[in-house]
């Protein structure tokens, strides 16, 4: 299994439950990153839909972040969407909060609009819809 040689896991909670249900199946959140840290992972991301995600890192620490509110004209292509701005900042060493909201902004963009790939935010525009998004809602519109 990947998953176990792998230092980044990153999926939604049913994709753990998925994976995990022939190892340890009915884990929380929490369980799960420990069960995964305990192989290589160094950063476990759940992500629960509208109702945000968490990272997990090996080092006990616990970073939450909410969506940001976006009217939604499809459902798919926002997972890809988190995944390519979470990686993205984690590439450029930011700190796991910013990768987390820069996932999550890139992932609102992705499911507002009406297709996927050309729809896919350059850095710059994902930094734009934060900033305009924090205008319009205040500072900590995503994180928990």
């Amino acid at each position: 299994m990947v998953a176990k040689e792998s230092t980044v896991i990153l999926g939604s909670r049913e994709e753990f439950d998925l994976t995990e249900r022939e190892l340890m199946p009915g884990l929380s959140d929490e369980e799960s990153a420990k069960m995964w840290h305990g192989y290589h992972a160094r950063i476990v991301v759940i992500k629960h839909g509208m109702q945000g995600s968490t990272a997990y890192t090996r080092d006990g620490q616990k970073f939450s972040i909410r969506p940001f509110p976006v009217q939604a004209r499809k459902g798919f292509g926002g997972g890809d969407g988190y995944a390519s701005g979470f990686l993205y900042g984690l590439f450029h060493n930011w700190e796991i909060i910013d990768c987390l909201e820069f996932g999550s902004a890139e992932a609102s963009m992705m499911v507002r609009a009406n297709n996927c790939s050309d729809a896919l935010p350059t850095p710059e525009e994902v930094h734009a819809f934060i900033k305009e998004e924090k205008e319009l809602y205040g500072d900590m519109i995503a994180r928990v």
